[in-house]
């Protein structure tokens, strides 16, 4: 998403963008990126410094770190970008730092429900799903 600097003063500009989330290169081995993500940016000028307010919507399929089932998961991130102006140009392309935002937002232990009971540690069984039948 990219706004020419000039353009910008106190009252928000705000741009909408689709964009395929294959094309910003995220998935990991445990996580797919699927369909687009869908973000919104008000962008605003105060003095010397440039505000960006942004909502990012993405979908994923994600491994779960303890039971290992694949769950789709939608997500909404609200978050805030400032820059100098005097360091931006004539425009100013806040794509990069969304898609780093998205990444550092997503958390380091990835569950398909908050009360994920996971696998037994002896026989593999899906807690989720049935009890244990093994003798441990």
């Amino acid at each position: 998403m990219k706004i020419e600097v000039a353009k910008l003063n106190e009252n928000p500009i705000v741009l909408q963008e689709t964009i395929e989330a294959a094309l910003w290169e995220m998935d990991s081995p445990d996580v797919k990126f699927t369909g687009s993500i869908a973000l919104e940016c008000a962008f605003s000028r105060i003095s010397k410094e440039i505000l960006v307010d942004a909502v990012v919507k993405v979908s994923r399929v994600i491994t779960c770190a303890r039971c290992l089932e694949r769950v789709e998961q939608t997500d909404q991130d609200r978050f805030q970008l400032t820059y100098n102006s005097a360091n931006v140009g004539e425009s100013l392309d806040v794509d990069g730092d969304v898609r780093e935002q998205i990444l550092l937002d997503f958390p380091m232990k990835v569950l398909c429900r908050p009360d994920c009971k996971g696998l037994c540690a002896h026989c593999g069984n899906n807690l989720n799903t049935g009890t244990c039948t093994c003798k441990s």
